[in-house]
This record gives C-alpha cells, structure tokens and sequence, in this order.
C-alpha cells in the first residue's frame, strides 16, 4: 500500500472527523474536548442518540459531509466495512483501533489484508493501535485517557507500542509535543511515511521513534536522508534485541553481527541519533529541539557547587567533550565580579559568594555565555516550592534568562536528579529558549548525540539510500572449500597465496616441493571452520618430513589438505565479513582479525551501497584502522586495504543471487598491500 503523505497530513490535522464506536468512541471525543479541538466532530453509532452531548449518526453513510478524518473503534470484521464505507465518501484517513489483525497470526493476517483492500487509497494507521494526538489543533483520535497539553510547536513522538504511547503522554519534563502516535501493526501508513509527513510540518522540531521492529529499511534510509537535509533530527529508541533465546551461528560474521549491532549501524549510517532508554530518548528530543546541531564538541559548565562541577567534568571525558577556554576579556569580566575568592576556569564552580545577588550572578553567567563554546551547561537543582522557599533560586534562574537574552548562547539548565524541578519552571524556560534538561548523564549524552548528528548533516550529499541486496535462497546449502573461496575472491582482485589442494601425504609433499619452502599446510573441509581450535593449520614448515608430520597428524579430521606458499607474518590481520539479513540484504563486517577476533570484538558494520568514503569512515572508528595508518613502525597499505575491501563487496553484489555469508579471516596487511590468508564461504547451489 502506496501512503499519500497529503492524506497522512490530512489526517493528522483534520478539521472534521467521525468517530465511530462506543465508549472508546466517547473517549476520543472527551479528550478532544479537553484539548481544546475547534473542528467538527460526528460521533457514529447506531445504537446510542447522544455521545459525549453530540448527536449520533446511525452509521456513516449518513454524515453531513465527508470527514478529513474518522477514528473507527468496532470489533474487526465491522471495521472492515466501516473502513470500506469512509472510503467510498473520500474520507482522507482512518485510525483503526480493533485488535485481532496480523497480530494474532493467520487469520488475523487474512482480516488485515481485507482491511487495507477495504482502505484503498485512504490514509490507515493501525490497526491495533491507540491512534493519534495532535496537540497542535487539540485533535485527539484516541481510545483512552492520555495526558499532555497544547502548543505552539514540539517534537513528534511516533511508537509502535500503544501503552508506551499512553506513558509518553504522561510525561511532565518540559518536552513540547506537536504529534503523539501510536502506529500498532502498520498495515497502511509505515515509519518512512509518518517521517515524510512530519518533515513538511514547520511545527515539528524534531521526530523520537520508538520501535519494534523495521519494516522498510530502503524507504526509512530515504526518509532518514530527508531529515538530515532539513536539518530535523530523528532520534531512536529500538527494543526486542536482547540476547534471550537468541541463536548464535558458528560463523564469524554472525556472532559479531547480531540483529541489534546491524540495526544500530543502520540508524546511525543515517544520522538517526540512537538511545537506549525512555528518559533518554525524551532529553535527546528536548536539547536537540532546542539547541541547534553542534559544530564542535566544546562546552561550558557553571555550577556553585565543586561536586556538581567534578561530576560534570567527569561526563565531559565519558563523552569525549572538550572545555572551552575562557578569553582574556572573560577571565577579566569573571574577575570583577567573583574576585581573588573562585578560581577563574572552566569548568566554573563559582561557589556561592553571589548566592541571593541577581545583577552579580547575571554579570558572571553572561561573561561566560560570550564564550566560543558550542553550549553552555549551567547546574541547577530546583526546590519543592510547598517546602522552601524558593526566592533565590528564581533570582537565579532570571539572571540565567537575562544572560541568555544578551548573549543568544546556546543554554542548558541540568538538574542532577530529575525530579528536583518544577513544571512551571520548565515551562519558563521553554519559553526563553533554554533546555531545561533532567539528570546529568542524560544530559551529557545529549550533548554529544548533537555533536555526531552535526557531522552526518554535513556528509548528507555524499550519502546513498540503502540497497538492500537479498539473496535468492532458493537451493541447496553448499559450503566451498577454503582453496575454492580464494579462487572465487581472486577473481574480483583479491590476492591470495599461491596454493595446491591435495589428497594424499604424497601429493602434498610433490606439492610442497613446487610452491618451494616454507609452506603452510591446511586441512581442506568445509565442516571446520576455526581451523586453530582443532589444530587444523600448520605453519612456517620448512622440510619434506615437516609436511609429511603436519598431514599424519590432520588425517583424523580431513580426507584433503591445502599446501600453500607461506607469505611473510603480516604487520595486521584485518577481518571482513558478510551476511544476508532479512531487513537490510547484506552486511559487512569489518575489524580486528585472527584467532582472538570474538574476544577483541574491535569490530564496526557497513551496509551496501559500500565505497571508498564509507570503508574509510568505518576504518577510522577502530582501533585497527590507526594501527593500519602508522603506530610504532607498523604500517599498513590503507589504500589496499580499502581496494580488498572494495573487491569483497564486489563479490558480494555479483553473487547475490547464491551467496549466504562468507568471513575473509585474517586478511593480513603489510606496507606492500593485502592478502586473503584464509576465507570461508557458504553459498546455495543454484546449479
């Protein structure tokens, strides 16, 4: 199903709506009416004269005129039809609240492909969801009691769980939002579509997505690179990726890629800003919102306390965040206001000589806010007004306001814990355009999300939407031979050792004979995989009776043996994997390599379109890839590692149709180039 984004943005701020059902019906129209909703509203039902002080339709055939919008909340099979009859007026959308869909397995499946039949070109969101808040307009098409308040503009929070949509309602940190949605089983409108729609709405700061699952990987990297262009950012909590029940194959290339490993890279090759809790996911939103994508990792911090200020000098080394140094005219203004009795630095602990003195303490913030830092984090833990008296802390606050509006600097106000602030005092803030952030380490990771999410906007034109590559999977498994995988990969330009497969003791030896001394000896099967973990490879031998003892001792786990020339101890040895995966088609694996590459784990992911820049990005980010630039005479030919790597994904793109996964371990680098050392390949055989 093709959704129009028109229909979608018709749907979400309808002027006129049905809504259709009983006391879930009743509900939608209650909350809209708290909410404040000026549009009309036509509640639907045969059975009932009156709902929530309206007058009832009988069905909806009988409306005064076709609605932007209808909330349907009957069992299944009167949805279908119901659906059927929106659609046939011309009705832009529909929320469909019933359960018992594709959730439920076969039958459901069945039910739900007659529900988007029925829905035609309309706009469906669900079924099985909670529906929509637009707290914009005060539109609510929503089954339940929920929370939250109008405004002027706020971020879009889109979730494919219905109770965690109720609880994002609920929230009280301050958090604007313009659209609350709950998507359930996505028959119509998918994430890729709710993205576009927000992208077009002025209103909307920026997008929190809290996923299940991914549906179209292809249209969410498009939708992604959109955001980026706009300059919107996208930021995401994903769940159902834990460890429990999961099943690891004996390849490298799938232990090390776990369905949330290759998500997570997805996100993040997008510029989608990934978090991994609820408060996370709702700070992110707020500072990303309110601050703009920060060009450099530089802040300041101000605090009147030396233990706030060591605690948010250490999540400024957790995060990789950089102290602005403080001018000569800065340290000056500092001066004349804390004296010889604060040290002038940054971090700023400015004790509490200028407690309870607003003119001082906005003279000091102010010096501060002049600064070349990309933001400013100012700590601040707010009193329970029913217990305190708060008088100076609202001094402080103001002075903070009235720095911010003479300097326009980027501001944070952080409390340490959470629930040390004050609705009304968030609101403020919100209002003068400063964050009011809740917990440090939240904060902090907010900070630096901002600081990555910068940098993915810079590199959006040179960024490609996915190309999910998928495998045919059509035939018999085959696993090649490691002599067979390295005459495949040689083809694409791979270099690998010059090599003989043999059978018996003697055709090894004969073989050993032509490639010259030293050799490697291998057993050649396609069930061993970790061939060091059996003793299957022997190196560096150097004589007849070397090989003759190497294959004596092998013959008990192998009927064939590969002889090869052994090549000089590589400087490196780099790993590069591939798997098929159902979401993205195939993936790459790219890192440390060797025996010990579970255990060092110094690994990153790529996703196909590959080339130069991103090969090179991925590279950067591991350890590996600076010890392949130079680090204690041990260099490696980069340009070469990036050309085998290139020729892999070759190999990948021209073998699509047949190829499962394949691990190149170790790939060994040395300054004169790259070399396939081992490779194991399982493929279907299409023959």
């Amino acid at each position: 199903m093709t959704v129009c984004v028109n229909s979608l943005r018709r749907l979400l701020r309808a002027r006129s709506i049905a809504v259709v059902g009983g006391t879930e019906a009743a509900k939608s129209i209650m909350q809209c009416d708290r909410l404040g909703f000026d549009g009309e509203i036509w509640p639907v039902n045969p059975k009932q004269g009156q709902m929530a002080s309206r007058t009832c339709f009988a069905s909806v055939k009988e409306l005064p005129a076709v609605p932007d919008a209808a909330f349907v909340a009957v069992p299944r099979e009167s949805t279908i039809q119901v659906v059927q009859h929106l659609a046939e007026l011309g009705t832009s959308g529909v929320v469909c609240y019933a359960s018992g869909f594709a959730e439920v397995g076969d039958e459901g499946v069945d039910f739900q492909n007659q529900l988007v039949e029925a829905a035609g070109s309309m706009a469906l969101i669900g079924p099985n969801c909670y529906g929509v808040f637009n707290y914009l307009d005060g539109l609510a098409l929503w089954p339940d009691e929920g929370g939250g308040q109008r405004c002027n503009r706020g971020v879009a929070i889109i979730s494919q769980s219905g109770n965690i949509s109720i609880n994002f309602t609920m929230q009280r940190r301050g958090l604007p939002i313009a659209y609350l949605i709950s998507t359930g089983n996505m028959a119509g409108v998918k994430t890729h579509d709710y993205i576009h729609a927000m992208l077009e709405d002025d209103q909307v700061t920026a997008i929190g997505l809290y996923l299940e699952g991914i549906t179209d990987a292809v249209a969410l990297s498009e939708a992604a690179i959109c955001a980026l262009k706009k300059k919107k950012p996208i930021v995401i909590l994903e769940s159902g990726h834990s460890d429990i029940g999961s099943q690891v194959t004996k390849s490298h290339s799938s232990s090390l890629s776990g369905q949330k490993e290759v998500n997570r890279a997805f996100f993040q090759t997008y510029g989608m800003i990934t978090v991994d809790t609820i408060p996370t996911l709702l700070e992110t939103l707020k500072f990303v919102s309110l601050v703009p994508p920060m060009e450099d990792n530089s802040i300041a911090t101000i605090s009147c306390s030396g233990g706030e200020a060591a605690l948010m000098a250490d999540l400024a080394e957790k995060y990789n965040l950089e102290f602005a140094s403080f001018s000569d005219d800065q340290c000056k203004k500092l001066f004349d206001v804390l004296g010889d009795r604060v040290v002038i630095s940054n971090p700023l602990d400015y004790h509490t000589f200028i407690w309870g003195m607003p003119h001082e303490q906005q003279q000091c913030f102010q010096a501060v806010f002049e600064g070349n830092q990309a933001v400013t984090i100012k700590a601040f833990d707010y009193p329970d007004p029913a217990l305190c008296d708060t008088v100076t802390w609202d001094d402080t606050m103001a002075a903070v306001i009235q720095a911010k509006k003479k300097t326009n600097a980027n501001v944070a106000l952080v409390a340490s814990m959470h629930e040390n602030t004050s609705e009304s005092m968030q609101a403020r803030l919100l209002e003068n355009g400063i964050a009011p952030m809740l917990g440090m380490d939240e904060c902090f990771q907010a900070v630096f999300a901002s600081i990555e999410y910068a940098t993915h906007c810079h590199q959006v034109n040179s960024l490609q939407a996915l190309v999910a590559v998928r495998s045919a999977q059509q035939c018999d498994v085959e696993t090649l031979t490691e002599h067979q995988g390295k005459q495949e990969l040689a083809k694409y330009g791979l270099r690998i050792p010059e090599g003989i497969e043999c059978v018996t003791v003697e055709e090894s030896v004969q073989a050993a004979e032509t490639l010259g001394y030293p050799v490697v000896v291998k057993a050649s099967s396609t069930e061993i995989v970790h061939k060091t973990d059996v003793n299957a490879v022997h190196l560096n031998l150097l004589c007849e009776n070397d090989v003759r003892t190497a294959i004596q001792s092998m013959q008990n786990i192998a009927d064939r043996f590969l002889v090869e020339r052994m090549e000089t101890s590589p400087h490196l040895e780099l790993f590069v994997g591939v798997r098929h995966d159902e979401t993205f088609g195939f993936v790459m694996i790219i890192g440390a390599g060797g025996i010990l590459v579970e255990l060092v784990q110094d690994t990153t992911i790529l996703l196909f379109p590959i080339n130069k820049t991103g090969i090179r990005q991925a590279l950067d980010k591991l350890n590996i890839g600076k010890l392949i630039e130079g680090y204690r005479n041990k260099r490696g030919n980069m340009e070469a590692v990036v050309a085998a790597i290139l020729a892999v994904a070759a190999y990948v793109e021209a073998n699509a149709d047949s190829l499962i996964e394949l691990d190149v371990n170790p790939l060994g680098i040395d300054s004169s180039g790259a070399i396939v050392l081992d490779a194991h390949v399982r493929k279907h055989n299409t023959v």
